[in-house]
Protein backbone atom coordinates (compact mmCIF):
# COMPACT_ATOMS: atom_id res chain seq x y z
CA UNK A 1 0.00 0.00 0.00
CA UNK A 2 1.20 3.36 -1.08
CA UNK A 3 2.54 6.46 1.75
CA UNK A 4 -0.83 8.38 0.32
CA UNK A 5 -3.10 4.90 0.45
CA UNK A 6 -2.17 4.33 4.24
CA UNK A 7 -2.67 8.65 5.02
CA UNK A 8 -6.09 8.36 3.42
CA UNK A 9 -6.95 4.95 5.30
CA UNK A 10 -6.05 6.58 8.81
CA UNK A 11 -7.49 9.43 8.49
CA UNK A 12 -10.67 7.88 7.41
CA UNK A 13 -10.47 5.54 10.39
CA UNK A 14 -9.94 8.46 12.92
CA UNK A 15 -13.23 10.83 11.59
CA UNK A 16 -14.55 7.36 11.86
CA UNK A 17 -14.08 7.26 15.67
CA UNK A 18 -14.52 10.64 16.19
CA UNK A 19 -17.76 10.38 15.27
CA UNK A 20 -18.64 7.46 17.25
CA UNK A 21 -16.98 9.23 20.23
CA UNK A 22 -19.08 12.17 19.38
CA UNK A 23 -22.51 10.07 19.00
CA UNK A 24 -22.07 8.49 22.56
CA UNK A 25 -20.95 12.16 24.05
CA UNK A 26 -24.20 13.35 22.09
CA UNK A 27 -26.28 10.64 23.80
CA UNK A 28 -25.11 10.56 27.29
CA UNK A 29 -25.07 14.76 27.43
CA UNK A 30 -28.28 15.42 25.81
CA UNK A 31 -30.49 12.40 24.83
CA UNK A 32 -32.19 9.58 26.36
CA UNK A 33 -32.46 6.00 26.74
CA UNK A 34 -35.89 6.48 25.21
CA UNK A 35 -36.29 9.51 23.60
CA UNK A 36 -39.94 10.42 22.76
CA UNK A 37 -39.37 10.91 19.19
CA UNK A 38 -36.29 11.28 16.67
CA UNK A 39 -35.56 14.95 17.90
CA UNK A 40 -32.22 16.80 16.24
CA UNK A 41 -30.04 15.44 18.72
CA UNK A 42 -30.65 12.21 17.95
CA UNK A 43 -30.52 12.94 14.25
CA UNK A 44 -27.42 13.55 15.01
CA UNK A 45 -26.75 11.02 16.71
CA UNK A 46 -27.74 9.14 13.78
CA UNK A 47 -25.42 10.98 10.76
CA UNK A 48 -22.34 10.52 13.36
CA UNK A 49 -23.23 6.88 13.42
CA UNK A 50 -23.53 7.01 9.70
CA UNK A 51 -20.59 8.75 9.30
CA UNK A 52 -18.99 6.28 11.85
CA UNK A 53 -20.12 2.53 9.82
CA UNK A 54 -20.34 4.14 6.69
CA UNK A 55 -23.12 3.50 3.98
CA UNK A 56 -22.53 0.70 2.67
CA UNK A 57 -22.36 -1.72 5.28
CA UNK A 58 -25.96 -0.65 6.49
CA UNK A 59 -27.15 -0.70 3.30
CA UNK A 60 -25.38 -4.24 2.53
CA UNK A 61 -27.07 -5.51 5.63
CA UNK A 62 -30.44 -4.71 5.05
CA UNK A 63 -30.55 -5.70 1.51
CA UNK A 64 -28.49 -8.90 2.37
CA UNK A 65 -25.91 -8.16 -0.35
CA UNK A 66 -23.21 -8.67 2.42
CA UNK A 67 -23.73 -12.41 2.32
CA UNK A 68 -22.12 -12.49 -0.81
CA UNK A 69 -18.86 -11.94 0.86
CA UNK A 70 -16.42 -15.16 0.34
CA UNK A 71 -14.88 -14.17 4.26
CA UNK A 72 -17.92 -14.09 6.09
CA UNK A 73 -17.69 -15.08 9.80
CA UNK A 74 -20.24 -17.37 10.99
CA UNK A 75 -22.00 -15.17 13.33
CA UNK A 76 -22.73 -12.42 10.71
CA UNK A 77 -23.57 -15.55 8.54
CA UNK A 78 -26.84 -15.96 10.52
CA UNK A 79 -26.64 -12.15 11.83
CA UNK A 80 -27.65 -10.65 8.37
CA UNK A 81 -30.43 -12.69 7.59
CA UNK A 82 -31.79 -12.20 11.03
CA UNK A 83 -31.69 -8.57 10.32
CA UNK A 84 -33.41 -8.65 7.27
CA UNK A 85 -36.18 -10.76 8.39
CA UNK A 86 -36.66 -8.77 11.63
CA UNK A 87 -36.90 -5.65 9.58
CA UNK A 88 -39.36 -6.64 6.68
CA UNK A 89 -41.16 -9.30 7.98
CA UNK A 90 -42.50 -6.86 10.92
CA UNK A 91 -42.86 -3.84 9.10
CA UNK A 92 -45.10 -5.62 5.92
CA UNK A 93 -47.10 -7.36 8.75
CA UNK A 94 -46.98 -3.31 10.59
CA UNK A 95 -48.15 -1.75 7.44
CA UNK A 96 -50.74 -3.82 6.28
CA UNK A 97 -52.52 -4.11 10.14
CA UNK A 98 -52.62 -0.11 9.77
CA UNK A 99 -50.16 0.86 13.19
CA UNK A 100 -49.47 3.96 13.01
CA UNK A 101 -46.29 5.29 11.53
CA UNK A 102 -44.43 6.87 14.58
CA UNK A 103 -44.81 3.61 16.44
CA UNK A 104 -43.59 1.93 13.47
CA UNK A 105 -41.07 3.83 13.28
CA UNK A 106 -40.54 4.00 17.10
CA UNK A 107 -39.51 -0.08 15.98
CA UNK A 108 -37.73 0.06 13.73
CA UNK A 109 -34.79 2.76 14.41
CA UNK A 110 -34.25 0.10 17.73
CA UNK A 111 -33.89 -2.50 15.50
CA UNK A 112 -31.02 -1.07 14.04
CA UNK A 113 -29.17 -0.18 16.97
CA UNK A 114 -29.72 -3.85 18.28
CA UNK A 115 -27.95 -4.92 15.11
CA UNK A 116 -25.50 -2.47 15.11
CA UNK A 117 -22.61 -4.83 15.92
CA UNK A 118 -23.09 -6.22 12.30
CA UNK A 119 -22.46 -2.14 10.91
CA UNK A 120 -19.91 -1.47 13.40
CA UNK A 121 -17.55 -4.50 13.83
CA UNK A 122 -15.94 -4.01 10.15
CA UNK A 123 -15.07 -0.26 11.24
CA UNK A 124 -13.71 -1.44 14.59
CA UNK A 125 -11.49 -4.28 12.79
CA UNK A 126 -10.05 -1.19 10.84
CA UNK A 127 -9.42 0.82 13.56
CA UNK A 128 -7.55 -1.82 15.80
CA UNK A 129 -6.92 -1.68 19.76
CA UNK A 130 -7.73 2.00 19.22
CA UNK A 131 -11.04 1.55 18.28
CA UNK A 132 -11.93 -0.81 21.14
CA UNK A 133 -10.47 2.11 23.47
CA UNK A 134 -12.56 4.97 22.02
CA UNK A 135 -15.51 2.57 21.95
CA UNK A 136 -14.81 1.42 25.77
CA UNK A 137 -13.83 4.89 26.86
CA UNK A 138 -16.74 6.38 24.81
CA UNK A 139 -19.06 4.31 26.64
CA UNK A 140 -17.83 5.20 29.82
CA UNK A 141 -18.01 8.79 29.21
CA UNK A 142 -21.89 8.19 28.08
CA UNK A 143 -22.49 6.58 31.46
CA UNK A 144 -21.00 9.33 33.06
CA UNK A 145 -22.76 11.99 31.63
CA UNK A 146 -26.07 10.51 32.31
CA UNK A 147 -25.39 9.70 35.84
CA UNK A 148 -24.70 13.29 36.53
CA UNK A 149 -27.94 14.57 34.52
CA UNK A 150 -29.98 12.15 36.71
CA UNK A 151 -28.04 13.46 40.47
CA UNK A 152 -28.74 17.11 38.79
CA UNK A 153 -32.11 16.07 38.08
CA UNK A 154 -32.35 14.69 42.13
CA UNK A 155 -30.57 17.95 43.50
CA UNK A 156 -27.04 16.16 43.93
CA UNK A 157 -28.95 14.55 47.26
CA UNK A 158 -26.12 11.87 48.26
CA UNK A 159 -27.61 12.25 51.63
CA UNK A 160 -30.68 10.19 50.55
CA UNK A 161 -28.88 6.77 49.12
CA UNK A 162 -30.31 4.38 51.71
CA UNK A 163 -32.66 6.88 53.44
CA UNK A 164 -35.59 6.74 50.66
CA UNK A 165 -36.04 5.51 47.44
CA UNK A 166 -35.22 8.32 44.84
CA UNK A 167 -37.18 9.27 41.77
CA UNK A 168 -36.10 7.79 38.38
CA UNK A 169 -36.31 11.09 36.59
CA UNK A 170 -38.61 11.83 33.72
CA UNK A 171 -36.38 11.03 31.34
CA UNK A 172 -35.01 7.25 33.42
CA UNK A 173 -31.42 7.96 32.84
CA UNK A 174 -30.05 5.30 34.86
CA UNK A 175 -31.81 2.79 32.42
CA UNK A 176 -29.38 3.15 29.95
CA UNK A 177 -26.75 0.10 30.03
CA UNK A 178 -23.70 2.29 29.41
CA UNK A 179 -24.27 3.46 33.44
CA UNK A 180 -24.45 0.26 34.35
CA UNK A 181 -21.31 -0.43 32.23
CA UNK A 182 -19.66 2.66 33.44
CA UNK A 183 -20.69 1.76 37.39
CA UNK A 184 -18.43 -1.63 36.80
CA UNK A 185 -15.52 -0.68 34.09
CA UNK A 186 -14.44 2.52 36.24
CA UNK A 187 -13.50 -0.20 39.58
CA UNK A 188 -12.06 -2.81 37.00
CA UNK A 189 -9.99 0.00 35.40
CA UNK A 190 -8.85 1.20 38.97
CA UNK A 191 -7.57 -2.30 39.78
CA UNK A 192 -6.47 -3.02 36.26
CA UNK A 193 -4.25 -0.02 36.77
CA UNK A 194 -3.01 -0.47 40.23
CA UNK A 195 -1.89 -3.78 39.26
CA UNK A 196 0.45 -2.63 36.91
CA UNK A 197 1.97 -0.01 38.97
CA UNK A 198 3.22 3.21 38.14
CA UNK A 199 2.59 7.21 39.20
CA UNK A 200 0.22 7.81 36.31
CA UNK A 201 -1.49 4.98 36.90
CA UNK A 202 -1.49 5.09 40.75
CA UNK A 203 -3.03 8.58 40.06
CA UNK A 204 -5.76 7.74 37.99
CA UNK A 205 -6.51 4.13 39.87
CA UNK A 206 -8.42 6.12 42.46
CA UNK A 207 -10.11 8.84 39.93
CA UNK A 208 -11.43 5.53 38.00
CA UNK A 209 -12.72 4.16 41.28
CA UNK A 210 -14.40 7.37 42.63
CA UNK A 211 -16.57 7.83 39.36
CA UNK A 212 -17.29 4.22 39.51
CA UNK A 213 -18.73 4.71 43.18
CA UNK A 214 -20.54 8.00 41.54
CA UNK A 215 -22.83 5.75 39.15
CA UNK A 216 -23.05 2.54 41.56
CA UNK A 217 -24.52 5.36 44.17
CA UNK A 218 -26.62 6.56 41.92
CA UNK A 219 -28.34 2.88 41.00
CA UNK A 220 -28.66 2.87 44.49
CA UNK A 221 -30.18 5.57 45.25
CA UNK A 222 -33.14 4.89 42.28
CA UNK A 223 -32.87 0.87 44.02
CA UNK A 224 -32.31 -0.34 40.64
CA UNK A 225 -31.86 -3.96 42.42
CA UNK A 226 -30.88 -6.07 39.26
CA UNK A 227 -28.37 -3.82 38.32
CA UNK A 228 -26.84 -3.45 41.81
CA UNK A 229 -26.81 -7.43 41.84
CA UNK A 230 -25.25 -7.91 38.60
CA UNK A 231 -22.18 -4.78 39.44
CA UNK A 232 -21.77 -6.98 42.65
CA UNK A 233 -21.39 -10.05 40.90
CA UNK A 234 -19.22 -8.64 38.51
CA UNK A 235 -17.43 -6.80 41.12
CA UNK A 236 -16.64 -9.92 42.93
CA UNK A 237 -15.16 -12.25 39.87
CA UNK A 238 -12.61 -9.45 39.05
CA UNK A 239 -11.27 -9.18 42.16
CA UNK A 240 -11.16 -12.81 42.54
CA UNK A 241 -9.27 -12.72 39.23
CA UNK A 242 -6.72 -9.95 39.87
CA UNK A 243 -6.05 -11.64 43.41
CA UNK A 244 -4.52 -14.77 42.25
CA UNK A 245 -2.74 -12.84 39.44
CA UNK A 246 -1.70 -10.08 42.10
CA UNK A 247 -1.96 -11.54 45.83
CA UNK A 248 -1.32 -7.84 47.42
CA UNK A 249 -3.69 -6.36 45.38
CA UNK A 250 -6.31 -8.22 48.39
CA UNK A 251 -4.95 -5.71 50.96
CA UNK A 252 -5.82 -2.86 48.36
CA UNK A 253 -9.07 -4.30 47.98
CA UNK A 254 -9.72 -4.85 51.88
CA UNK A 255 -8.95 -1.46 51.97
CA UNK A 256 -11.23 0.31 50.12
CA UNK A 257 -13.94 -2.00 51.04
CA UNK A 258 -13.03 -0.82 54.87
CA UNK A 259 -12.56 3.17 52.88
CA UNK A 260 -16.40 2.65 52.02
CA UNK A 261 -17.69 0.99 54.96
CA UNK A 262 -16.38 3.75 57.08
CA UNK A 263 -17.48 6.48 54.97
CA UNK A 264 -20.98 5.15 53.73
CA UNK A 265 -21.77 2.36 55.63
CA UNK A 266 -25.18 3.86 57.02
CA UNK A 267 -26.25 4.28 53.68
CA UNK A 268 -24.94 0.79 52.16
CA UNK A 269 -27.02 -1.12 54.61
CA UNK A 270 -30.15 1.37 53.94
CA UNK A 271 -29.82 0.83 50.10
CA UNK A 272 -29.56 -2.88 50.93
CA UNK A 273 -32.78 -3.23 53.36
CA UNK A 274 -34.56 -0.85 50.31
CA UNK A 275 -33.80 -3.27 48.02
CA UNK A 276 -35.41 -6.07 49.72
CA UNK A 277 -38.21 -3.99 50.14
CA UNK A 278 -39.22 -3.56 47.21
CA UNK A 279 -38.56 -6.95 46.22
CA UNK A 280 -41.03 -8.21 48.63
CA UNK A 281 -43.87 -5.00 47.78
CA UNK A 282 -43.19 -5.61 43.73
CA UNK A 283 -41.53 -9.03 43.17
CA UNK A 284 -40.39 -8.81 39.34
CA UNK A 285 -42.73 -6.26 38.47
CA UNK A 286 -46.06 -8.20 37.20
CA UNK A 287 -43.51 -9.76 34.69
CA UNK A 288 -45.09 -13.19 34.73
CA UNK A 289 -48.70 -11.80 34.24
CA UNK A 290 -47.07 -9.53 31.07
CA UNK A 291 -45.85 -13.12 29.96
CA UNK A 292 -49.14 -14.55 29.89
CA UNK A 293 -51.18 -11.73 28.38
CA UNK A 294 -48.44 -11.87 25.75
CA UNK A 295 -48.90 -15.66 25.08
CA UNK A 296 -52.68 -15.24 25.29
CA UNK A 297 -52.60 -12.36 22.60
CA UNK A 298 -49.71 -14.57 20.25
CA UNK A 299 -52.10 -17.54 20.26
CA UNK A 300 -55.13 -15.64 19.25
CA UNK A 301 -54.77 -16.53 15.33
CA UNK A 302 -52.03 -18.51 13.25
CA UNK A 303 -50.68 -15.10 11.89
CA UNK A 304 -49.86 -13.63 15.04
CA UNK A 305 -48.40 -16.75 16.53
CA UNK A 306 -45.58 -17.09 13.51
CA UNK A 307 -45.44 -13.62 12.23
CA UNK A 308 -46.18 -11.54 15.32
CA UNK A 309 -48.57 -8.49 14.70
CA UNK A 310 -45.75 -6.35 13.38
CA UNK A 311 -43.76 -2.98 14.10
CA UNK A 312 -45.70 -0.76 15.57
CA UNK A 313 -48.17 -2.75 17.58
CA UNK A 314 -49.12 -2.27 20.96
CA UNK A 315 -50.75 -4.54 23.37
CA UNK A 316 -53.00 -4.55 26.76
CA UNK A 317 -50.13 -4.92 29.35
CA UNK A 318 -51.03 -6.17 32.61
CA UNK A 319 -47.36 -4.67 33.95
CA UNK A 320 -48.87 -1.24 33.83
CA UNK A 321 -52.52 -1.41 34.50
CA UNK A 322 -53.44 -2.90 31.59
CA UNK A 323 -52.32 0.60 28.98
CA UNK A 324 -52.17 -0.19 25.56
CA UNK A 325 -48.72 0.60 25.30
CA UNK A 326 -46.31 -0.45 22.49
CA UNK A 327 -43.05 -2.12 24.71
CA UNK A 328 -43.02 -5.40 27.13
CA UNK A 329 -40.70 -5.55 29.99
CA UNK A 330 -38.50 -8.32 28.22
CA UNK A 331 -36.65 -8.69 24.65
CA UNK A 332 -38.17 -12.24 24.13
CA UNK A 333 -41.45 -11.27 25.46
CA UNK A 334 -41.38 -8.05 22.80
CA UNK A 335 -40.08 -10.21 20.04
CA UNK A 336 -43.16 -12.08 20.08
CA UNK A 337 -45.26 -9.87 20.40
CA UNK A 338 -43.65 -7.75 17.41
CA UNK A 339 -42.71 -10.47 15.73
CA UNK A 340 -43.95 -13.88 16.15
CA UNK A 341 -42.50 -17.12 16.50
CA UNK A 342 -39.98 -16.90 13.57
CA UNK A 343 -39.02 -13.27 14.53
CA UNK A 344 -37.78 -14.95 18.24
CA UNK A 345 -35.76 -17.65 16.34
CA UNK A 346 -34.37 -14.76 14.25
CA UNK A 347 -33.25 -13.19 17.05
CA UNK A 348 -32.11 -16.55 18.76
CA UNK A 349 -29.82 -17.23 15.79
CA UNK A 350 -28.49 -13.43 15.91
CA UNK A 351 -27.78 -13.70 19.59
CA UNK A 352 -26.38 -18.01 19.63
CA UNK A 353 -24.11 -16.47 16.83
CA UNK A 354 -22.57 -13.75 18.63
CA UNK A 355 -22.77 -15.71 22.33
CA UNK A 356 -19.15 -17.31 21.57
CA UNK A 357 -17.67 -13.77 21.00
CA UNK A 358 -18.65 -12.72 25.01
CA UNK A 359 -17.37 -16.03 25.80
CA UNK A 360 -14.00 -15.97 23.87
CA UNK A 361 -13.69 -12.25 25.47
CA UNK A 362 -14.23 -14.15 29.22
CA UNK A 363 -11.29 -15.92 28.72
CA UNK A 364 -9.11 -13.64 26.72
CA UNK A 365 -9.67 -11.03 28.59
CA UNK A 366 -12.11 -11.62 31.91
CA UNK A 367 -11.78 -8.32 33.29
CA UNK A 368 -13.42 -6.83 30.02
CA UNK A 369 -16.00 -9.48 29.88
CA UNK A 370 -17.24 -9.14 33.37
CA UNK A 371 -17.60 -5.20 32.76
CA UNK A 372 -19.50 -6.22 29.80
CA UNK A 373 -21.68 -9.00 30.74
CA UNK A 374 -24.02 -6.87 33.62
CA UNK A 375 -24.94 -4.37 30.99
CA UNK A 376 -25.64 -6.93 28.39
CA UNK A 377 -27.97 -8.93 30.08
CA UNK A 378 -29.38 -5.76 31.75
CA UNK A 379 -30.35 -4.96 28.05
CA UNK A 380 -31.38 -7.69 26.66
CA UNK A 381 -33.08 -9.91 29.59
CA UNK A 382 -33.75 -8.77 32.31
CA UNK A 383 -34.13 -4.76 32.03
CA UNK A 384 -36.70 -2.50 33.54
CA UNK A 385 -38.89 -0.51 30.70
CA UNK A 386 -40.40 2.73 31.36
CA UNK A 387 -43.54 2.25 33.00
CA UNK A 388 -46.14 4.67 33.88
CA UNK A 389 -48.38 6.88 32.08
CA UNK A 390 -45.76 7.46 29.29
CA UNK A 391 -46.79 5.28 25.96
CA UNK A 392 -45.04 7.26 23.38
CA UNK A 393 -41.78 6.03 24.15
CA UNK A 394 -39.16 3.89 22.46
CA UNK A 395 -38.63 0.36 23.18
CA UNK A 396 -36.47 0.64 26.48
CA UNK A 397 -34.80 -2.58 25.55
CA UNK A 398 -33.16 -1.78 22.34
CA UNK A 399 -32.95 1.82 22.22
CA UNK A 400 -29.91 2.66 24.52
CA UNK A 401 -26.67 1.82 22.66
CA UNK A 402 -26.53 -1.43 24.41
CA UNK A 403 -25.44 -2.51 21.00
CA UNK A 404 -22.40 -0.40 21.71
CA UNK A 405 -21.92 -3.00 24.49
CA UNK A 406 -22.21 -6.08 22.14
CA UNK A 407 -19.92 -4.01 18.82
CA UNK A 408 -17.41 -4.47 21.87
CA UNK A 409 -17.20 -7.95 22.04
CA UNK A 410 -16.29 -8.61 18.09
CA UNK A 411 -12.79 -6.06 17.41
CA UNK A 412 -10.92 -9.73 16.53
CA UNK A 413 -13.49 -11.38 14.58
Amino acid sequence: MSVAAEGETSLRVGLAGAALVMALALYGAFSAPAPPSVRLTEAAIGALLLLAVGWRAPLFAATGHALRRADLPTWEALAIPALAWLLWAPLLRGAALGWESADILRDVVPLFYLFLPVLLVPALRRGGVWAERLLGGGLILAGLLFTLRWWKEVQWGFGAVGVRAMTDGGAYFLNAPSVLFAAVALPVLALGLAARGGVARWIAAPACALAGAFCLAALAGAVHRSALGLALLSGVAVAVWWARRAPWLILLILAGLALVGGLAGESLFGAWGQAAEKTRLTGVNARWDEAAAVFQHAAQSPWSLLFGDGWGARLENPAVGGWRVSYTHTLATYALVKGGLLGALALAAYFGGVAPALLRLLRVDPPLGWALLPPLLMALGVHTSFNGAKINIYQSTKYDFSSFVIGGNFPAL
